[in-house]
This record gives structure tokens, sequence and C-alpha cells, in this order.
């Protein structure tokens, strides 16, 4: 009586088996076709993404990378892309994301290269507002310009641009005005700088690899 009982439910589980077998491989196929799908439609994004990149900056000599680590202790500070002396990378050279300034190239390897992000309290670059220059740095995690004299022409809203003065690519632009202090000796202003690119959301970059002439 058990063996009988035991083989009846075997053969019930095999019919149940079978009948829901279909529906099981139409299941997994279809899941497979999404995620394919997904995935193509990702690189088609971004493919599209970086063509219309490149039609912007077809001028400039540039080179596109991916990051590949980004510590997260050190978030804003700095990035690892996966391009290095393989690509000619130099340290100096500048980065940007969708044509604005995000970094400069620290240290080269083979294979890779660190990039120090504008956060980043080591990096100072020669920039201009208008018709006057200064220095960009950060301090607390905010971006600032310094070294501007009082009488400068300079309103809330003003683009601010790499200045061309040193071996950097100039007229690339990096953030705006956010605000404007005057020191207590009435000599230097300082500007508060508003970055145009949001620097949590880099995926990827552009290494220009050379001044323009």
């Amino acid at each position: 009586m058990k063996n009988i009982l035991k083989n009846s439910l075997i053969l019930i589980l095999l019919i149940i088996i079978i009948m829901i077998k279909d529906y099981i491989y139409t299941y997994m196929d279809k899941k497979e076709y999404d995620f394919n799908f997904y995935k193509e439609n990702e690189l088609n994004y971004y493919k599209k993404e970086y063509q219309e990149l490149l039609n912007i900056k077809k001028d400039t000599n540039y080179l596109i990378s991916k990051i590949i680590y980004r510590n997260i202790y050190d978030f804003y500070n700095e990035i690892r892309i996966t391009k290095g002396k393989n690509y000619n990378i130099k340290k100096g050279n500048l980065v940007v994301y969708e044509n604005y300034l995000v970094g400069v190239i620290n240290n080269v390897n083979n294979t890779s290269s660190t990039v120090l992000l504008l956060h980043n309290s080591k990096l100072k670059l020669s920039v201009k507002i208008n018709d006057t220059y200064g220095i960009l740095e950060s301090k607390d995690d905010k971006l600032y310009v310094r070294n501007i004299v009082s009488e400068s022409n300079i309103e809330v809203g003003d683009i601010i641009y790499t200045s061309g003065l040193t071996d950097k690519m100039e007229n690339i632009p990096i953030g705006k005005v956010k605000s404007i202090k005057v020191t207590n000796d009435k000599l230097e202003k300082i500007l508060e700088v508003k970055e145009f690119v949001n620097l949590k959301d880099l995926k990827y970059v552009m290494i220009i690899n050379e001044k323009s002439e």
C-alpha cells in the first residue's frame, strides 16, 4: 500500500512538472531576453551620449575613459580611470565631463591614472572670470576663487573658466559665481563657486591630452 501511494505521488509530480515545463522555459527565455534588451539599450545610450560629446569636442585631442575605482571615504576627491601611459596620458592633463572641467590627472601608471577632482584640497587651478584672473581651490568641500582684486567687475552668475595662463587649455567652463565676499581689509574678493557637474554622478570622463594651439 505504501509503495502504491509513493508511486502515485511520484507520478503526480511528474505530470505537474510536464505541465509547467513549457511555462518555466518561456519565463526563463523572457527574463534572458529582457536582460539582454536592457543591457543593449544601456550600451546604445552611452554610445549615443558620447557620440554627441565627440561632436562637441571634435576640435580637441581627447580620450574617453571609464571610472574603475572610487574610494567611498574619498568620494569627491579622487577617481581612477582606465587610461594611462599606454594612451600617452600625462600628469596635468585636464579631465572633463559633458564639456565641463571635473579634475586633473595626478598619477599615471601603464594602464590607469588617478584624477584629482575639483574638491581635492591639493588642486589649485588658474582661472578667469570675464577679464579677471584668480586661483580656484577647495576648502571644507566648497570651491572658491581667491586672489581677485576688490575692484574687479564680477557679479553672481558669471561663468568661471580655465585661464590658459599655464600649460592647461583655456576656456574650459568650471562653474559659476555663487556668492561674493570682500575681505576685511577690502583688498580681495573671495568667490564661492557652484560647479556645473555633480561629481557623484560621474561614470565616464574625457581626458584632454594636450593644450590646443
